[in-house]
């Protein structure tokens, strides 16, 4: 088991779009130092608080400023784009950072509708080519198309030493299958959809021979429970806005989210207090208890975590912790 840390690159209201990007190199340099295995970058459009739409280009800044942890795509939203294109690009970065580069792929939008038409012509039929697009990529990223394929000349050049290992992302028995008939490791979103863990990492292991199963789980770790809640509270302000098509911009300070609370709603509010189970809250000893129980349950070789808080301090200080949790996961 080790632990890894999938960053959605989220911005404050404290913060800029110019501090926030910095701030991902920042917390990918301390992830490192911290003896995370691996650190990966999201894929969004059309978002203002979260601000990833390119990340291949934050991996290369990344990966100029880490030394040893993996870094990786979580993930590269295949519908929007040619396999070839997405194999030259991981090619070059895997040339760029021997031995440490990953390849996440996603079937989901990543954004809005028109974000979608804007990224891709009819995304639904690029969504049902989805089998079709990853047999076409990873013929590009093994070097194996047949003889009579009309590729079979063609190299996603520059050929690293070392290819990037791939990995397929989702919350559904269809994405556990797609990863297994294609040989890739699979990655459950917990954080996205937790009620169907057990039985779709159950059926990727049943078909897959020899890959890895992982999670990614949403956490946010504080000192005390109390104030784990209170900085979940600003990021529940804004992700309840964003479901209701309201959305500020930005992950709210804790006194900017008691201000916004007090101009909405009961119902509203009484959504925003109770929280979202999917994330686990609180202080350490809450923490483990929760991820030991996650971790027997899934039985998966990694959990990849997802960390949302008002500010970049707020995060770090939530990794620092797992990490004092489980330093036998952390790969020092």
């Amino acid at each position: 088991m080790k632990l890894s840390i999938l960053d959605q690159v989220p911005r404050s209201s404290e913060s800029t779009n110019e501090i926030a990007l910095k701030e991902t190199a920042d917390l990918a340099v301390a992830a490192e130092n911290l003896g995370y295995h691996r650190y990966w970058v999201a894929e969004h459009h059309d978002l203002d608080a979260l601000l990833s739409p390119s990340p291949e280009i934050l991996l290369a800044y990344i990966g100029a400023k880490t030394h040893s942890i993996r870094l990786g795509a979580g993930a590269i939203l295949l519908p929007h784009y040619k396999p070839y294109k997405v194999a030259e690009t991981f090619n070059m970065l895997a040339n760029l950072f021997p031995g440490r580069m990953d390849l996440g792929l996603g079937r989901s939008p990543g954004g809005s509708a028109e974000a979608s038409e804007a990224l891709s012509t009819n995304f639904i039929e690029q969504i049902n080519q989805m089998d079709a697009k990853v047999e076409e990529l990873m013929h590009f990223i093994r070097r194996d198309f047949p003889e009579s394929h009309r590729f079979s000349s063609l190299n996603a050049a520059p050929i690293p030493f070392e290819k990037p290992q791939v990995f397929m992302l989702g919350t559904s028995e269809k994405s556990a299958a797609l990863a297994s008939k294609h040989r890739l490791h699979y990655v459950y979103g917990h954080f996205m959809k937790e009620e169907d863990s057990e039985t779709v990492l159950h059926a990727y292991r049943s078909q897959s021979n020899n890959g890895q199963a992982f999670a990614c789980v949403s956490v946010l770790c504080a000192d005390t429970q109390e104030e784990a809640e209170r900085l979940h509270r600003s990021v529940r302000v804004w992700q309840v806005l964003q479901s209701m098509n309201q959305p500020m911009g930005w992950i709210p300070t804790k006194s900017e989210a008691e201000y916004v609370l007090n101009q909405m709603d009961a119902d509203t509010r009484r959504k925003i207090e109770e929280g979202d189970t999917s994330t686990i809250v609180g202080d350490k000893q809450y923490v483990k208890k929760r991820l030991d129980h996650l971790a027997k349950t899934l039985e998966v070789d990694e959990f990849m975590v997802l960390t949302h808080a008002p500010e970049l301090r707020d995060r770090l200080h939530s990794y620092r912790l797992l990490s004092e949790i489980y330093p036998q996961l952390v790969s020092l």
